[in-house]
């Protein structure tokens, strides 16, 4: 058991609060980027005043979005690990009971 807590210890990286705001945000972006990486793939009238008539730069702004939203995905499988990590981490800490008057 003092080995478990020792590696346990070891591969956190991430506080609780802030790798639970990772998340959501890699979640948030994930979504939108491959969402956008979508609309510029079908050439969305949405988006034409932002490219304009080129479909070159159609297909590399789709690109450059699924690759974004690619790199955000390995950030929220990296935060997701370290909410595992940490709910560990907190199962194992003897709770502590402080009293503020």
């Amino acid at each position: 058991k003092q080995w478990y807590q020792r590696r346990v210890r070891a591969m956190r990286i991430l506080g609780p609060k802030v790798s639970n705001c990772f998340f959501l945000l890699s979640c948030w972006g994930t979504i939108m980027l491959l969402l956008l990486g979508i609309f510029f793939q079908t050439k969305s009238v949405i988006l034409l005043k932002d490219i304009g008539y080129d479909e070159d730069r159609y297909e590399s702004a789709a690109l450059t979005c699924f690759i974004a939203g690619g790199i955000y995905l390995v950030i929220g499988v990296i935060t997701y690990w370290q909410k595992v990590v940490n709910d560990r981490y907190s199962a194992l800490e003897p709770e502590t009971t402080t009293i503020v008057f």
